[in-house]
């Protein structure tokens, strides 16, 4: 059976300093096939893709130690420059990738390197541009792409040498649909040709068509064959886990209770109840933003006792209600911009915040200028600006706020698309009845219900005893 795997990974791991990233992960590849390793933010999916492709230890410092079989060879450690031809990286900070002027000096840079004749260069020039439907900008210098652009010409840069294996970390973002079914279609064509692939992503949505095989690495490094982001068992995958929780502020009763609840990917949970119920000491429980005082909660495996606010901010990002309060720069780039820069993250993701919730025209404005509804799309823009795995959104809109409410269902859905969860703190039943796909009653510091919609809802007893207001009858 071995002798069919081009690629076998046996016990790997992998420490920084002494925080163990990848702990006795194993898995294999065949030639041609299509390997899909999905993971929430922090369960290690770059650092696997640097120890794969040698940046990790030649470049980035790490203790590695397990086996890297590529045709039975060992690689673990070999430098890149000998991996050429192997395995090809596409990084998730692509920009770091480009190193032409233009789109074509780009392309031709690596296939100069490895040695080719002009004849064969052409040629795959000409194919990769093609494939990536960059044909039109050839001739365009590369700072002058968007974000977008950039990271096709990567792509594009990459499978134009034809390695044995190709490493995508994260290939989906900043892609449109037609984008991503076009790099469907292109991993469908490489694989016929015997070319092996690992994509290491958050979500496969678009891509499942080339993908033979999925497995889901949880931050303990531990390994589970799923199929289309669901495990063999029905299991959703928990993003957040509340056990048993019990808070009280100083000097005060206890305002949350015993509470015990998973957030799934997925999920797009409704938290509701009457005022003083605990429903925003529950968001900043499940944040990390405060520590339980019995009880635990982990986010994506994390225990937030071990971990500052800061460091879960890239797992769980909280849009608040009144936003005045928590908006402090000049312009609205550097209000969105500003979570990119302090956690490292890509500046397209603040562009593609802006662009979702329509506010990319007003980048240079002050945010006093903005009305209370801009406010608002304006501290959801920051929060998305964080790439979380979990959207928490504190009293955002109304459902009668015709275009808000469009926007953040658009939100949503690219969230699920993810397999990411959304969690909404409102007093709203027909946003709750329309957007969500799961519903908490929280009362004096206890759920007391947790259910779909429908079956919250329209249950006039249960919302008559805590004060919600039934849905509209045209809604339903």
């Amino acid at each position: 059976m071995e002798a069919l795997n081009k690629l076998i990974v046996n016990n790997l791991s992998c420490s920084y300093s002494k925080c163990k990233v990848l702990n006795n992960l194993s898995f294999s590849l065949r030639k041609g096939e299509v390997l899909a390793i999905v993971g929430p933010s922090g369960s290690g999916k770059t650092t696997l893709a640097y120890c794969l492709t040698g940046i990790i230890p030649n470049y980035i410092k790490g203790d590695i130690s397990g086996e890297i079989l590529l045709n039975g060879e060992n690689i673990l450690g070999k430098k890149p420059c000998e991996l050429i031809g192997k395995i090809g990286l596409i990084m998730q900070d692509y920009e770091t990738q480009i190193f032409g002027l233009t789109v074509e000096e780009d392309i031709i840079f690596g296939l100069e390197n490895i040695g080719l004749d002009r004849e064969e260069i052409n040629k795959r020039l000409n194919w990769a541009l093609k494939s990536l439907g960059l044909e039109n900008y050839r001739k365009k210098y590369t700072s002058q792409l968007s974000s977008g652009l950039k990271q096709k010409l990567v792509i594009a840069s990459t499978i134009s040498m034809y390695p044995e294996i190709i490493v995508m970390d994260d290939p989906l973002l900043n892609l449109d649909w037609i984008g991503i079914k076009n790099l469907e279609k292109i991993i469908i064509d490489l694989k016929k040709q015997g070319i092996s692939f690992i994509i290491l992503t958050k979500h496969i949505k678009g891509l499942e068509n080339a993908i033979d095989k999925i497995i889901m690495l949880s931050n303990n490094s531990e390994i589970t064959p799923i199929i289309n982001n669901i495990s063999k068992n029905n299991e959703r995958i928990p993003l957040i886990e509340v056990n048993n929780v019990w808070f009280k502020y100083p000097n005060g009763d206890f305002v949350i209770k015993g509470i015990s609840l998973n957030v799934y990917s997925g999920d797009v949970l409704a938290i509701m109840g009457p005022n003083g119920s605990g429903k925003t000491t529950l968001i900043k429980l499940m944040s990390g933003l405060l520590k339980p005082n019995k009880g635990y909660v982990k986010i994506v495996g994390k225990n937030t006792k071990n971990y500052s606010a800061a460091k879960l901010a890239k797992h769980v990002a909280i849009a608040f209600q009144n936003p005045e309060k928590h908006i402090t720069f000049e312009t609205i780039w550097d209000e969105v911009s500003f979570g990119c820069k302090n956690l490292k993250l890509p500046l397209s993701y603040a562009e593609d915040a802006l662009k979702y919730l329509q506010l990319t025209n007003r980048i240079h404005d002050p945010p006093y200028e903005l009305s209370m509804s801009e406010k608002i799309k304006l501290n959801i823009a920051s929060a998305l600006a964080l790439d979380p795995d979990v959207l928490i959104l504190d009293e955002p809109i109304t459902i009668h706020d015709y275009n808000s409410f469009n926007i953040i269902k658009t939100v949503i859905e690219k969230m699920q698309n993810m397999n990411r969860a959304v969690i909404i703190v409102t007093h709203d039943s027909d946003l709750a009845f329309n957007l969500c796909n799961r519903i908490i009653i929280i009362n004096n510091g206890i759920i007391i219900a947790d259910d779909k919609p429908q079956s919250i809802l329209l249950n006039y007893d249960l919302i008559q005893k805590i004060g919600l207001k039934p849905v509209e009858v045209s809604l339903l």
